[in-house]
């Protein structure tokens, strides 16, 4: 019962109606055409009655002509597209009866227009133009009988076979478009579901902090996310992959077997890591290429080292601390009696000293095992550095020691603003310590072609030997014997939490240390 209410939208009925009405005007000129080329003896068309013939023929076409200047919105309507299917069961019955009745072969043009009612036509009005064609069939042979004075009037036989051929080709047509509109409706749900999968896919891929980028046989940048323009600065879609990154994939090519190495930085653009892999397209090669900052991979293995180191460093403090409070009591005891022994007296204060140093130290360590959670926001530079100036004055250093170099339009950072007031102030310290007191140039900008924020400290001190450059950022690792060796650990762990680098450089004379910030719309995790 559910292929009699087939019911086709307005687009699924639009195309066919445009089909059949290029059908008619073929149809009625091609009869027109037949009419004057057949002889008179042996007529192909129109032989019974050959002015009905024609005229009817004339008149089909200018219906048809009509029709096609009609809107489409008129058509929209349901009971619309019946009017045309009843015009043309009238107009094919009288160019049938024109011709000879129910055994001329023109009787085979009333399937078309049964075909077409069933595809266009709502609900039960396709089987209602067949039994509109049957009766009219059944009418033409009824006075097609009486006219040409018939021993046998009615004929009833062979229109009731074309009624019942009808109706087979009604249901049919039906059954046939029904499952079309159904495969039709099925494939529209199939590519809406495939477009909204294209636009989450391309949403996620996007959104990655990993860059993605994929290049055809001619490396040419078919894809490339937010995250790869980031990351490789000059890299756009439909251009060259630049030359560095086409050496790394034939290396690549050469042995996939093989890690291949960081990809080293330049300018603006981080150290980077580089994978590739095939991906199947058809005909077309493709390689994608994922792209991945290593900082922030160092990033990640600084948090877990720093959580190790923080749990073990802080089980041995509290073990430490107990007989260091023991050994501090104690030489507070003998102080009391060590006024007529100055000697013991410069024993018991080396013994003070070292036991206020290694409770700093003890005091470092669980500063670091119960580092609170960072809180990264926007902060500008210029005044986060003003900031620590204030501080770096408060502490009695002279403001005289300090040459500054920082523009006022700097971009803006993001870092924890605790965590950047410790960073800087531990650097100008270091600074301060190595340097002979001396003076500490501060400068400060960003690189043009990428906007990453920059920030120089330098003192003119002797700087650092060649054979302590490698550990200078290990914990522990100091080359002051007051020194606890967690400064410069803790300044680098707290910039790669961030994103960012810090960078020994030497300076002749001095040393410099360089921070550089991430991009400040880059999405932290």
């Amino acid at each position: 019962m559910a292929d009699l209410l087939y019911i086709p939208s307005p687009d699924q009925r639009w195309t066919p109606i445009r089909v059949y009405a290029s059908y008619r005007i073929v149809l009625a000129s091609l009869l027109l055409l037949l009419f004057f080329m057949a002889p008179d003896t042996t007529p192909l068309v129109g032989s019974y009655d050959p002015k009905l013939f024609f005229y009817t023929s004339v008149l089909y076409l200018g219906l048809t002509l009509l029709s096609v200047l009609l809107p489409q919105a008129l058509y929209q309507r349901p009971m619309m597209p019946l009017l045309p299917i009843l015009v043309d069961i009238l107009i094919m019955t009288l160019l049938v009866h024109a011709s000879g009745g129910i055994e001329s072969s023109l009787t085979v043009l009333m399937l078309v227009t049964i075909a077409t009612a069933n595809i266009i036509l709502p609900g039960r009005l396709g089987l209602l133009s067949a039994a509109v064609a049957t009766l009219a069939m059944m009418i033409e042979q009824f006075y097609f009988s009486l006219a040409k004075n018939a021993t046998n009037p009615f004929h009833l036989t062979e229109s009731a076979t074309l009624g019942v051929s009808f109706f087979a080709v009604a249901l049919i047509t039906r059954q046939v478009a029904q499952r079309l509109a159904q495969s039709e409706a099925l494939a529209a749900r199939q590519n809406e579901a495939i477009r909204r999968l294209e636009a989450l896919n391309r949403q996620v891929v996007e959104r990655m902090r990993t860059g993605v980028l994929v290049f055809d046989s001619f490396f040419m940048v078919q894809l490339c996310n937010r995250s790869a323009q980031e990351l490789l600065v000059h890299v756009e879609n439909q251009k060259q992959l630049p030359e560095a990154l086409i050496q790394h994939y034939q290396r690549w090519l050469a042995d996939p077997s093989q890690p291949l190495p960081p990809l080293p930085s330049r300018g603006p653009q981080p150290e980077l890591d580089v994978r590739f892999a095939p991906l199947e397209s058809g005909d077309d090669m493709l390689t994608i290429m994922f792209v991945e900052d290593r900082a922030r991979l160092v990033q990640e293995a600084q948090q877990l080292k720093m959580a190790s180191l923080g749990r073990m460093s802080a089980t041995i403090a509290h073990e430490i601390r107990n007989p260091l409070s023991a050994i501090n009591h104690a030489a507070e005891l003998l102080e009391e009696g060590m006024d007529e022994h100055p000697e013991d007296r410069k024993l018991l204060d080396i013994i003070q000293r070292h036991v206020r140093r290694v409770n700093g130290i003890i005091t470092d360590i669980l500063g670091l095992s119960r580092r609170e959670p960072t809180q990264t926001q926007r902060l500008s530079l210029h005044q986060a550095l003003s900031s620590c100036i204030t501080r770096w004055q408060e502490r009695g250093h002279d403001p005289l020691q300090l040459r500054i170099d920082v523009p006022e339009d700097l971009p803006e950072i993001r870092f924890d603003a605790r965590q950047l007031e410790q960073v800087l102030d531990n650097l100008l310290n270091n600074a301060r310590l190595h340097g002979g007191d001396g003076t500490i140039e501060i400068t400060a900008g960003f690189h043009p072609s990428g906007g990453l924020p920059w920030l120089r400290i330098r003192d003119f001190g002797p700087g650092v030997p060649e054979d302590a450059r490698e550990n200078l950022f290990e914990p522990f690792f100091t080359t002051a014997r007051e020194g606890t060796g967690l400064g410069l650990f803790v300044c680098r762990g707290f910039c790669e939490s961030h994103q960012a680098r810090l960078d020994y450089e030497p300076a002749d004379p001095g040393a410099s240390f360089v921070i550089t910030f991430a991009h400040p719309d880059r999405v932290f995790q």
